[in-house]
């Protein structure tokens, strides 16, 4: 993921997902870019995200780019 940006993946209608490690948590996050871009810019690198936690548990997330989903698709 170190080559992505935040710009490229709303660019290509991605989307920024995280997902405790713990495994008796497991939950999901799904980032909202456009509030991350106007906080850090388009070109900031997904590579530097730094280590998050789950607000849920504590446990660490595991942070993955996904097809975003568009209004009307199956």
């Amino acid at each position: 993921m170190s080559a992505w940006t935040l710009g490229a993946v709303q660019a290509r209608g991605m989307q920024l997902e995280a997902s405790c490690k713990n495994e008796s948590c497991r939950h999901f996050y799904v980032f909202e870019l456009g509030r991350l871009i106007e906080t850090v810019g388009a070109d900031y690198p997904i590579s530097d995200i730094p280590p998050l936690t789950c607000e849920n548990c504590g446990g660490p997330l595991k942070i993955e780019l996904a097809m975003g989903h568009q209004e009307g698709s199956a």
